[in-house]
């Protein structure tokens, strides 16, 4: 076997392969002696019919294939090794020639993007004050307050925010259809859970009444019921207020929390919640802006197959979750109002922008010589073995089942650590 290596633009490399006459001729031998042990001829066992006979009835292209398969799997991995070729995606192979004793192929392969670093140091974003105002603490405290209604029964009609307890069905031209009925089944008015329409035809409704409520699917409304008009049989079996408590010292006893106590601990709890909440977001918001700027000042060479293929694991891993909430993609696509294109198109952008991302940082960590080193990896087992309660053992046990995975994420975090302490 003879090769030649070619580095192309956009970190491709075309790897050129001539076998010799003698290795494409046994490959195709021993294509065919294999080939024929699968023939299948009337009066004789599966692989034991003549050997001319089921030469006979081997296909050509099945034979070259089938060599070619088997010299390329070799072939392949040899020169990985060899030439110390690192691929990113899939590889294309094309056949230059071809006959009986001639056999080239050409081989396509994307390789590790390339970067060029720029400013990464020094770099001035700035950070936003981090600042909780009264008027937000007291919409959080009145928030937490509404999250720990209770609902009581009542004599009165229902109105918006109300909950009422239903059984019902619904029909579409006098025939029920699947998914339309319930018993019992718990609706805050005004919450938007149903169609458009059902929940305020239920305003006014008193316990035990009967109610017909007729309404129209949106036309994005998948299971193949969009612009469907719906009749439904609804039986109010309750109606329930929501009481929400006082703030009192009662309310933050029942709480539970740790150290606090009285109304005053338990805004100084609630603050320090909204201002780490407030501190995530920031951090996030100022990484990514600094991210951005590196970037920026960057050269980046990625190969469009590694993008297509990420993209593709990403547009893969949606279309999953969309299966699991029983939807197929044409209703997503209905619901979000949006299409397939641009759901690809944007996950190509994605896919692109963590590729870049990901290698400016390993370019980083080459530069500034950040390693992960075991008295690192030691340190990051002792301290997950203090947050869960577990013994480090088990933990490194855990862990090690994806060991590669886990000095990764401990490299990235040095990384933005060392980021985030050379940039305002």
């Amino acid at each position: 076997m003879k090769r030649d290596i070619k580095k192309l633009e956009n970190c491709r490399t075309e790897v050129t392969v001539t076998f010799e006459p003698e290795e494409w001729k046994a490959a195709r031998d021993a294509a065919l002696n294999k080939l024929v042990k699968n023939v299948e001829i009337k009066g004789f066992r599966k692989g034991h019919a003549p050997l001319q006979l089921a030469k006979e009835r081997v296909r050509e292209a099945d034979i070259v294939n089938n060599a070619l398969d088997a010299l390329l799997q070799d072939s392949y991995t040899k020169v990985l090794t060899e030439e110390n070729i690192v691929p990113v995606a899939r590889p294309t192979v094309n056949v230059n020639k071809l006959s009986d004793t001639e056999c080239e192929v050409v081989i396509l392969i994307p390789t590790r993007p390339e970067i060029k670093l720029g400013q990464y140091k020094g770099l001035e974003i700035g950070h936003n004050e981090l600042k909780v105002s009264k008027k937000e603490l007291d919409e959080e405290i009145a928030k937490r307050l509404k999250d720990n209604a209770e609902l009581v029964l009542k004599e009165d009609a229902a109105k918006l925010g109300d909950t009422v307890v239903i059984d019902f069905e619904g029909f579409i031209d006098g025939v029920a259809f699947d998914g339309g009925k319930a018993e019992n089944f718990s609706l805050e008015l005004g919450s938007n859970q149903f169609v458009p329409g059902f929940e305020d035809q239920l305003v006014g409704a008193k316990a035990e009444e009967n109610r017909d409520v007729v309404v129209t699917f949106p036309s994005n409304y998948p299971n193949g019921l969009n612009d469907k008009e719906a009749a439904f049989k609804v039986v109010v079996h309750e109606v329930k207020e929501k009481v929400v408590p006082e703030l009192s010292e009662e309310f933050v006893a029942d709480l539970d929390i740790k150290d606090v106590k009285t109304v005053e601990e338990y805004k100084e709890f609630v603050k320090k919640d909204l201002e780490e909440k407030a501190k995530r977001s920031e951090d996030k918001r100022y990484f990514d802006a600094l991210m951005d700027a590196i970037v920026k000042n960057s050269e980046a060479s990625v190969p469009q197959e590694f993008v297509d293929e990420e993209a593709e694991g990403m547009f893969n891993n949606l279309k999953q979750q969309v299966e699991q909430n029983g939807l197929d993609m044409d209703s997503y696509y209905k619901i979000a109002s949006t299409s397939e294109e641009i759901v690809r198109n944007r996950m190509k952008e994605d896919a692109k922008n963590n590729i870049v991302r990901f290698f400016i940082m390993e370019e980083i960590a080459k530069a500034e010589e950040i390693e992960v080193t075991d008295t690192t990896i030691e340190f990051e087992i002792a301290k997950m073995a203090e947050q869960y309660g577990m013994e480090a053992e088990k933990i490194k046990e855990i862990v090690f089942k994806n060991k590669d995975r886990f000095i990764s994420d401990i490299k990235q975090n040095q990384i933005v650590t060392f980021l985030l302490q050379n940039n305002k």
